[in-house]
């Protein structure tokens, strides 16, 4: 590329799909032998429905910095892609156009040919989300991409899925379950979202038989009581201890209950009594179990009560709620009713009430492998980054339940079980491959049980099966030995359990070695006042529209700088305008010293030849790259990214640019190649350290800094820390240096002094070498400051009159005023000041030394009052030491 081709002003547009066209052509993205080894990670595979939003932007950010990170370390590295089928999501999508378009459900097409339209939208829109987070820069290795229903995943889905039945842990029981009456399937505890809604709790009367006794229930469900099989009781509570082994009478229904004791009751709450509904509720299905109690099913698949309520028949729960209440009325076993605030679960999907259902199911016990996972995380064979979020991966992990493994939906991996239906054999089999034959009779009718597995499921074993397991022939041509484990996971924190921990339970259980051996879990994005962004609220984030503009480096380089360990990182579009400002800084320093590296030689610099000012750059340098190695190692990238962000601003451009202006348009050549040679070590540096990030912009200025032999910035190695570059005694000297003239910049603000006119300077320290580095300076300070003459003195002497002063370390900055302005005016503005805030100083402290004030008011507000004091005085002190200074 030649000269004149770098661009007046930085056009991410003009290069984004440039250089990523080119580092797909390349084949970058490929795994290629490194010395240290490799580096395995997984793109957390988006749903095939899924649209790009910013929670994806963050997570392909991180995995792409950590990615493109390793291999300039020189690691084999492989970011393996994905995409999830996502079974609910995916069906009722097609469900809903095939009923808008065609007037259709899928039960009018049956099975297959549904299934056949549900593929046809997968090929036809599946590749949007994919397309889009490549507009991320993501730098995964495109051939390893894996959909979910492959043909791989789905061996793998099998074999694991046998294996585990034919040792017993997966198993078909009648069990309660969550009941999505929208999907109508069953849905896994973690797919249930709590919310609080505004509720009653229902007082009703039931009968004791043969007895003028009632026993006063309480209940937020009232339309479940058709479900009723017993009323329990604490066998400790003297109250109902004589009514134990009776019959209670079910209102509406007439049926005749038992009268039981459990110790699950709470005597304390609510009336000592509870209604025990077996089939719709987790903790009286528990009862039930204790007490072999008979367990009724009202409610059919689209939530409304079936003919085991004859009362409410037909009708939704809500509509059953109303009527059972108004029956309750007629017959006066309704006592009252209270409002109450309850916690309600909501499908996560649906977003509809859940409701608890015995149902027949298929469940996989995972109590010995969830017991072999926390072993992993608690010896540190997988460590989560941050370390707390350990805590939540073990609430779930240490008290597991049987997962329910079956969905009643058409799309996804089918349960691989089989039902012999020849006459005389009831036969049930699991099998990996679609059976010939009965294995028990040989007959030959047989059918496959309708359910498919719950998507977190394959999603399981997505470690392995992306890289050909079980399929030894893919798992050779993947590199399975290789690459197995993974180096590290990246993921939210809302699917440690539905996704990190089945990974660790399953892919243990399949191989013995654990998938991970880091968890880097990272924050959620909120809007910039911390509201989780939704449609509804308005306040959504679009990364797309964010690229478009200010450049994806731009919105790379604000998710990065604001990801460590914390929990919610809040966006704002400013925030990002302000990075894009960042990459322009850096294009526009490079504009700036590119003219001069022709200066530059090939043999690059000698360290005993550096100038003091370019030993400190160096030295700074080195820091940085320690720093950003050190911050990417421990997936702390808000520290990384503002090490350098801080390096390039205030370091680099602002002082060592401009340093070097003089030298670069001196006629010295020897200092001016010195010079050229340095600006050009750093900027490769800065370019190499600010790839992952930002790997746009710093691919496009690297065609200008790259010698003749080397390729693509993609694939250069990754800055080292040197030895050579520590000057330490020369970053104090510069430190001091910035330091005062950055006081004498401030003294010049402080009385509006011309930018323009020149100013004489005192400096007053006891510091020899830092008095002899201030003389060999003194241009600089020229250059820099508009100092026109400068004296150093030592502090034994006297202190030039009317004058300012600004106290640094080890040095005192006075500026003479006398012809620079108008003093007498200057103190007359100080004075105006001075009584301003004596004024609010006094107020201040009047509302202070009331004592209603300090006996009513809140702490917090007193607290401020009294900062509110002491700013105060510290501002008249210093006002009136600058009057002072001026007589």
């Amino acid at each position: 590329m030649q000269e004149s081709e770098l661009a007046k002003q930085f056009d991410p547009s003009g290069i984004e799909d440039k250089w990523y066209e080119k580092w797909m052509e390349d084949k970058c993205f490929k795994p290629v032998k490194g010395s240290k080894g490799t580096f395995t990670t997984l793109m957390p595979p988006p749903n095939v429905t899924g649209k790009l939003h910013m929670g994806h932007a963050l997570n392909h950010t991180i995995q792409d910095v950590i990615v493109r990170f390793k291999r300039m370390q020189g690691f084999e590295t492989l970011w393996v892609p994905g995409q999830d089928h996502a079974g609910i999501a995916t069906q009722a999508k097609v469900e809903q156009k095939l009923y808008k378009e065609e007037g259709k459900t899928k039960h009018d097409l049956g099975r297959e040919k549904f299934l056949e339209k549900v593929w046809e939208w997968k090929n036809e829109y599946g590749d949007h989300i994919i397309n889009q987070v490549k507009k991320l820069g993501d730098s995964c290795d495109w051939d390893y991409f894996t959909f979910t229903m492959d043909d791989v995943p789905s061996q793998s889905v099998r074999k694991f899925f046998v294996d585990l039945y034919n040792e017993g842990l997966i198993y078909q029981a009648d069990y309660i379950i969550n009941w999505d009456p929208v999907l109508q399937s069953a849905i896994s505890d973690a797919e249930v979202e709590h919310k609080e809604v505004q509720g009653n709790f229902y007082h009703i009367h039931y009968k004791v038989k043969d007895s003028n006794e009632v026993l006063e229930i309480a209940t937020t469900r009232p339309e479940t009581l058709y479900g009723d099989t017993a009323v329990a009781v604490n066998p400790n509570d003297d109250r109902f201890e004589h009514l134990i082994g009776k019959k209670a009478i079910v209102p509406i229904c007439e049926r005749e209950i038992e009268i039981i004791a459990d110790e699950h009751v709470d005597m304390e709450t609510g009336t000592g009594c509870l209604k025990v509904t077996p089939g719709h509720d987790f903790n009286d299905f528990e009862i039930g179990k204790r007490s072999n109690l008979e367990i009724i099913n009202i409610l059919n698949d689209d939530g409304t009560l079936n003919s085991n309520a004859k009362a409410v028949e037909g009708l939704s729960t809500k509509e059953a709620r109303k009527k059972t209440v108004e029956l309750l009325k007629e017959q006066e076993l309704l006592v009252k009713v209270e409002p109450h605030k309850h916690q309600v679960g909501h499908g996560q999907r649906s977003d509809e009430v859940v409701e608890p259902r015995v149902s027949k199911q298929w469940f996989l016990n995972t109590n010995e492998m969830a017991k072999r996972s926390v072993e992993a995380v608690e010896s540190d064979q997988t460590k989560f980054f941050p370390k707390g979020w350990e805590n939540t991966y073990f609430a779930y992990q240490k008290n597991p339940r049987p997962w329910c493994l079956s969905r009643q939906l058409w799309w996804g991996h089918q349960i691989p079980v089989y039902y012999c239906e020849s006459e005389g054999c009831s036969n049930v089999w699991a099998s990996e491959e679609t059976p010939e034959s009965c294995p028990k009779c040989s007959g030959k009718e047989f059918k496959q049980d309708p359910d498919v597995l719950d998507t977190w499921f394959s999603s399981g074993l997505y470690p392995l099966n992306t890289l050909g397991w079980p399929n030894e022939e893919a798992m050779k041509e993947k590199g399975f030995d290789k690459f197995y484990p993974t180096s590290t996971l990246t993921t939210g924190f809302d699917i440690i359990f539905f996704w990190v921990a089945r990974m660790m339970m399953m892919c243990d259980k399949a191989t013995g070695k654990n998938p991970f051996k880091d968890v880097y879990i990272h924050a959620i994005v909120r809007d910039k006042d911390g509201k989780k962004m939704s449609k509804s609220l308005g306040n959504v984030i679009d990364p797309l529209e964010m690229i478009n503009e200010y450049g994806c480096d731009a919105l790379r380089f604000t998710l990065a700088v604001s990801s460590g360990y914390n929990r919610n990182i809040n966006l704002d579009p400013q925030k990002i305008e302000g990075y894009r400002n960042f990459v322009n800084k850096v294009w526009n320093a490079f504009r700036f010293i590119h003219p001069y590296l022709s200066n530059a030689s090939d043999q690059g610099f000698e360290v005993e030849d550096l100038h003091h000012h370019e030993k400190w750059i160096l030295s700074e340098l080195n820091d940085v790259i320690k720093d950003v190695t050190a911050g990417f190692e421990e997936y702390r990238f808000d520290e990384a990214c503002s090490s350098i962000y801080s390096f390039v601003y205030d370091k680099f451009c602002s002082w060592f640019i401009e340093l070097s202006k003089g030298i670069l348009n001196s006629q010295n050549e020897g200092l001016k190649v010195q010079r050229a040679n340095v600006l050009k070590y750093c900027f490769r540096e800065i370019t190499r350290l600010l790839h992952p990030v930002t790997p746009f912009i710093t691919e496009e200025l690297w065609q200008h800094l790259k010698n003749e032999d080397e390729s693509l910035l993609i694939l250069q190695t990754w800055p080292e820390f040197k030895e050579e570059h520590v000057f330490n005694s020369d970053v104090s000297d510069m430190n001091h240096f910035i330091e005062i003239v950055s006081s004498i910049r401030n003294l010049r603000n402080t009385v509006n002094v011309k930018p323009k006119e020149e100013v004489e300077i005192r400096l007053f320290t006891d510091d020899e070498e830092l008095a002899r580095y201030f003389y060999k300076s003194r241009g600089y300070f020229k250059e820099l400051a508009r100092v026109k003459a400068g004296k150093i003195k030592d502090k034994s002497v006297e202190r030039p009159a009317k004058s300012v002063m600004k106290a640094t370390t080890h040095t005192d900055v006075f500026m003479p005023l006398e012809g620079v302005i108008d003093i007498e005016e200057y103190k007359a503005k100080l004075q105006r000041d001075l009584t301003k805030v004596q004024k609010e100083h006094e107020k201040v402290e009047k509302k202070l030394n009331n004592p209603k004030f300090a006996a009513n008011a809140p702490e917090a507000v007193v607290a401020e009052v009294k900062e509110k004091a002491a700013g105060f005085k510290e501002q008249i002190s210093s006002l009136e030491d600058s009057l002072k200074s001026l007589d």
